[in-house]
């Protein structure tokens, strides 16, 4: 009988992972048999790749030298240690992470959720000594409550109830912030003059470049060892979706040392950025950075001169900005930063801006 921490309720019993699941530990493949085209099974490196419950495919490898079939746990095992996802998909997994395959002893679900329950103490284990990882050893040492399977049936489908009254919340909040955003529009348009209005005196109409620099980022590594175990934050046009209040701190994918090889555009935090090319444009979707941050070739970068425009002012005002209008060829939307930089904006005094 295995010892555990503190006692369990009758029928429960502490197990080891191992004891009740086949761990499989990821080795990547050689970077040749990579491709973006669809070809083969989709690699799955480590955190970087998960979403809310299931990973997205980025990366596609013809030769895979470990495979995770579809229902294993996906465990991140190096930098961060934890986080979980459950693979849609036979993939393949490179060394960041783990498959875990239930056993007849164990439900998927109810493994799933106990791990993301100790996730917090799971990343503050393993070893290593450049970054955190846990091995096969320590990862099937981990201990497990395990009661009866109808106990966990019980459990999940408790769990699923309440997660579901999560997910409505999040779709009402959801609805509520949209709602938001379309009287934010029509705040925005009453305290902007548009152009071939009379301004107030002391302001006066300029050029966007005239206030700022305005550029583009770099295209996106295509080799993956640019992301593995990455820490500098790499922008895509996704990421304005998931801005925090119209800011940008966390982004979905990380660059590691190795971008040091590369000559990528680097914004300063205090940036803004938005969509230059693709149907994302029509989204006149607008962030501002939180953080210095690679930004994909995707996106067009707006960095405010403060001593002529407050940074707010401008972000604000282009928000107000239809780019769909600057749009030169329908069949493939895209902008030219050199119109960008025509583009009119109102500028009254800094203290008027700031007020």
């Amino acid at each position: 009988m295995t010892e555990g921490p503190y006692k369990l309720p009758k029928g429960w019993r502490w197990v080891r992972l191992g004891e009740v699941c086949e761990v499989l530990m990821g080795q990547s493949p050689p970077s040749s048999t990579y491709n973006y085209d669809g070809l083969g099974l989709p690699f799955f490196q480590g955190k970087a790749d998960f979403g809310e419950l299931h990973p997205t495919p980025r990366v596609w490898c013809t030769k895979p030298m470990k495979i995770a079939e579809a229902g294993d746990i996906l465990i991140s095992v190096r930098a961060p240690v934890g986080p979980t996802n459950l693979a849609m998909e036979r993939c393949c997994i490179g060394r960041g992470l783990a498959a875990l395959r239930a056993g007849h002893e164990i439900q998927t679900e109810w493994l799933l959720f106990y791990l993301r329950s100790i996730e917090q103490e799971l990343g503050q284990s393993g070893s290593g000594s450049t970054f955190n990882a846990l091995t096969k050893k320590e990862l099937s040492a981990i201990l497990i409550p395990l009661p009866p399977l109808s106990e966990q049936r019980r459990i999940v489908a408790r769990i699923e109830e309440l997660m579901s009254r999560v997910r409505e919340a999040k779709r009402l909040r959801r609805e509520a912030l949209e709602d938001a955003e379309r009287l934010w529009q029509s705040v925005l348009a009453d305290t902007f003059p548009r152009p071939g209005q009379d301004l107030p005196p002391g302001w006066r109409w300029a050029r966007l470049g005239e206030v700022a620099k305005v550029y583009a980022g770099s295209s996106a590594p295509q080799d993956p060892k640019y992301f593995e175990n990455g820490k500098f934050p790499f922008v895509r046009v996704s990421d304005l979706s998931s801005a925090d209040g119209n800011k940008i701190i966390r982004t979905r994918d990380y660059l590691n040392e190795k971008v040091t090889e590369l000559r990528l555009k680097r914004a300063p935090a205090g940036t803004i950025v938005f969509p230059k090319s693709g149907a994302a444009i029509l989204t006149n979707a607008r962030a501002i950075l939180g953080v210095d941050a690679f930004i994909v070739s995707h996106l067009a970068a707006v960095e405010v001169n403060e001593r002529l425009a407050e940074r707010l002012w401008v972000f604000r005002w282009l928000q107000t900005v239809d780019m769909g209008a600057y749009i030169e060829n329908p069949s493939y939307p895209s902008l030219r930063l050199e119109k960008v930089k025509t583009i009119l904006i109102p500028l009254p005094p800094l203290e008027e801006q700031r007020r």
